[in-house]
């Protein structure tokens, strides 16, 4: 079986997150590496919840591994399969490309790193290999932080790491952190031929999205830089219930990209600063609630690393900044250093008829197996 052939196969296991049905391409992984029958090999199979599962395995000497790569296995909903020249889980091999949901972020990857550790399943490894295929990055992390709270994965248990997302195989070493908020604005509904009876929380809202403005322009004069400045998008409005009523509630959701010079509190204190003021500056009843939905932290490894170094020697260039978010972070807190370099462009990620290169495939296969030779042989 050669890395697309692989890459179809996973691509044919639907494992949509929301809901996350990632336990039987778990399983599928878990059984090809035990049919490869490579000595010294340890698989870990990691049920952490309802048809959820992460792999682990591990190959070589015992000890801290020289090399450790990361893919996840779940993919974004497919949408309206009519959309799709072909159907979203049924792979397709045209002109070049191999088209999927998946195919780009990331079961392409995930292919091209299994295929590279299976090239040197004969070869006595000088330091060993971990690889970890994890459930739920698209909705928070759940697979990897379940492994890292249930101390599957530990400490320093690797010296470098790579995360195969979807780089066009270029070398990335950092990215934005990310802080996900959503504020509710309560009012209080009245017929809409009186609205002078009620609080409309749907123009509360908006009033509060303008005022985003000047916070926006803030953030942007500040900058890191390796990453830029922090941004902050307004990505959904919810509210009202019926076209005569005053709307009683409207929320809102915002998407902040974080440089490492901000963290989740000091943006959630912004957002409270601009509500007070509001509220100080109005005769208007205004209230209204900031829920924290999800964060993730920076990567931002140095451009003199070894890793980094070792590999921009490799691909003949140098290192670069991802525009979204990966597990790294929370491998970094583990003081295991990554990169992220994978087949795909991010374009194609969580896209209609998403496809892979199939000559970033093949070649994502061959950079791993240098990695593993320059650092394992």
């Amino acid at each position: 079986m050669n890395v697309e052939e692989l890459a179809s196969h996973l691509i044919s296991i639907p494992t949509e997150a929301p809901p996350g049905n990632e336990e039987p391409c778990a399983a599928y992984l878990r059984d090809y590496f035990q049919d490869l029958h490579i000595e010294g090999c340890d698989v870990v199979f990691h049920r952490f919840a309802e048809n959820r599962a992460n792999l682990v395995v591990r190959i070589g000497s015992n000890g801290r591994a020289a090399l450790l790569f990361s893919g996840h296995l779940d993919v974004v909903p497919a949408g309206d399969p009519s959309k799709w020249d072909t159907p979203p889980f049924e792979p397709c091999i045209r002109d070049g490309r191999l088209y999927g949901r998946g195919a780009a972020d990331m079961k392409g990857g995930l292919a091209a790193i299994v295929k590279a550790i299976e090239s040197v399943k004969d070869v006595k490894l000088r330091h060993g290999i971990i690889f970890v295929a994890t459930a739920g990055e698209e909705v928070g992390f759940d697979g990897l932080k379940a492994l890292i709270r249930d101390g599957v994965i530990k400490r320093g248990e690797a010296t470098y790491g790579v995360v195969g997302e979807p780089t066009d195989l270029h070398v990335v070493r950092g990215h934005k952190g990310i802080t996900i908020f959503r504020i509710t604005f309560y009012g209080r509904s009245a017929h809409s031929s009186r609205p002078e009876l009620g609080i409309n929380a749907v123009e509360n809202a908006a009033r509060y999205i303008l005022e985003l403005l000047s916070l926006k322009e803030r953030l942007r004069g500040v900058q890191d830089p390796d990453l830029g400045s922090t941004t902050i998008s307004t990505t959904i409005i919810k509210g009202g219930v019926k076209e005569n009523m005053i709307p009683e509630m409207c929320q809102i959701v915002l998407d902040c990209r974080r440089t490492a010079l901000h963290r989740p509190q000091d943006i959630r204190r912004e957002l409270e600063k601009i509500g007070e003021k509001i509220k100080s500056s109005s005769d208007i009843p205004f209230d209204l609630s900031i829920e924290e939905l999800f964060s993730g932290d920076t990567l931002n490894i140095p451009r003199d690393h070894p890793l980094v170094k070792l590999a921009e020697q490799l691909l003949g260039e140098e290192s670069g900044i991802a525009p979204y978010v990966t597990e790294a972070p929370l491998y970094n807190k583990l003081e295991i250093p990554m990169i992220i370099l994978g087949p795909g462009s991010v374009e194609q990620a969580h896209t209609t008829n998403e496809y892979v290169e199939l000559k970033q495939l093949r070649k994502a296969e061959t950079i791993y197996r240098d990695l593993i030779r320059r650092l394992c042989i």
